[in-house]
Parts: structure tokens; C-alpha cells; sequence
């Protein structure tokens, strides 16, 4: 894909239904992240949690959560930041940039939708090193900082949206 590419994020809406329902990805991705169709139930039950489409030329072609629940305090002890879950990009759309055109429209996103949040952070993990380099080159930097999740040791990186 060219970098001419219209990529946009924008707020889960029903008529994503049907693609969100169909999005797949490899065995050896679903071990790091959810399927958008679970990601998307755990929204329906915790308000705190806002699906994210990430759109390439209006085709949904990324999804991801931000969390503002109780689970952020896991990753960071300051106040304001947000917590992204369950990021993916379609296997159509990876290796074409997309992943890192999102990352880097994050900021604007949140500052305009979320404007009492000053940071994002997410954990990565230790083995998924594809993800580690995406969220290193689209801005985010590693806390240093681990914990544990379902798959073993996650980094915990951060990104200052303030800054961005």
C-alpha cells in the first residue's frame, strides 16, 4: 500500500458489524491480542472501554480498545493516561504502514476526544517483537517497567500525548 493511503481512526459504529464479526487473524498473533468481536463484547460490559476502527480508506482495516477503567493503575500510577487493549491490524492490511499511521493519529485522537488524558500506555509482550518495533518507530517509549499478563512478562510502554 502507498503512502497515499487514507487512514483514519473513528468510533466503533453498527456499520462495521459484519466486518468486525468476519476479522480474523494468524494462530500466532491471537496468542497477544483479542479478536475484535470479544474486544467489542468487553465493551458492551464495561463502559470504561471504547472500541477504537481503524480505517483504511474506509475499509476497517485495525481495531483496538481505550481503556480509562481501573486496569490503567496496573500500568502507570499517574492519573490521566489511558490504556490501549487488544490493537491489531488486519492480515490484509500488515507490512503496508497502516499500523504506524494509526499510532502516530493517536494523539490527535485523543486530544480531541479524550481531552482530560495526557498519556497512553500499553503492554506489549516480551516475545511479540514486530509489535515492540511498531510502537517504538509510531512514538511510544518502554517505562522500563513489567508486568505480567496472560502470555508471561509484558513491557509496559508509554506515550506523552501532551508531547506528541
Amino acid at each position: 500500500m502507498d503512502n497515499k493511503v487514507n487512514v483514519a481512526l473513528t468510533f466503533y459504529s453498527e456499520a462495521y458489524e459484519s466486518s468486525i464479526h468476519s476479522y480474523t487473524l494468524p494462530e500466532e498473533q491471537l496468542i497477544y491480542t483479542a479478536l475484535p468481536a470479544e474486544a467489542l463484547a468487553k465493551c458492551e460490559q464495561e463502559k470504561d472501554r471504547t472500541p477504537v476502527l481503524i480505517l483504511a480508506e474506509n475499509k476497517l482495516a485495525g481495531f483496538f480498545v481505550l481503556d480509562a477503567g481501573e486496569a490503567v493503575k496496573e500500568y502507570i500510577k499517574r492519573s490521566g493516561a489511558l490504556l490501549i487493549r487488544s490493537y491489531s491490524i488486519h492480515p490484509d492490511y500488515q507490512g503496508n504502514g497502516i499500523g504506524k499511521k494509526s499510532l502516530k493519529l493517536l494523539p490527535s485522537f485523543i486530544k480531541k476526544h479524550f481531552p482530560t488524558k495526557n498519556e497512553v500506555v500499553l503492554g506489549v509482550n516480551h516475545k511479540n517483537t514486530a509489535a515492540q518495533h511498531l510502537y517504538k518507530r509510531s512514538g511510544f517509549v518502554d517505562t522500563n517497567r513489567h508486568i505480567f499478563g496472560s502470555q508471561g512478562k509484558q513491557f509496559v510502554y508509554q506515550m506523552d500525548i501532551k508531547k506528541a
